[in-house]
């Protein structure tokens, strides 16, 4: 499975969020980078809106994996069948897709505020 059958997977009305969070912080990175390299002051609203996306996007992805859960979990229920342990275990790592994405976008916003505030000009 590849990286973009695994972005469809994980259900592109939550995964759309989590890439959009993530275009908007590499923007934001880029800006507060840029300033920094031309040695002028940042506030720290924009370091902290860095760091208050990533938040959101490590939320966002366990909201979206819960409400996958409870998707999984209902048809489960209405089930008249045994379903064999591998297909239930396959549907729970696919639940499990937006919050590691959501992870992932968080650890690199998290990773750029370090950064930024190592070499911020005060």
């Amino acid at each position: 499975m590849n990286l973009s059958d695994l972005y469809v997977a994980g259900g592109l009305e939550y995964m759309h969020v989590m890439t959009f969070i993530l275009l908007l912080n590499m923007a934001l990175i880029i800006y507060v980078a840029f300033f920094n390299a031309q040695k002028k002051v940042i506030h720290d609203k924009w370091i902290e809106t860095i760091k208050q996306l990533g938040g959101f996007a490590l939320a966002w992805g366990a909201f979206s994996t819960l409400i996958g859960l409870f998707q999984a979990f209902d048809s489960l229920e209405a089930s008249k069948e045994v379903l064999p342990f591998q297909v239930i275990m396959g549907g729970l790592k696919v639940a499990l897709i937006t919050v590691l994405y959501g992870f992932c976008v968080f650890h690199f916003s998290i990773f750029a505020v370090i950064i930024l505030r190592l070499t911020r000009k005060d």
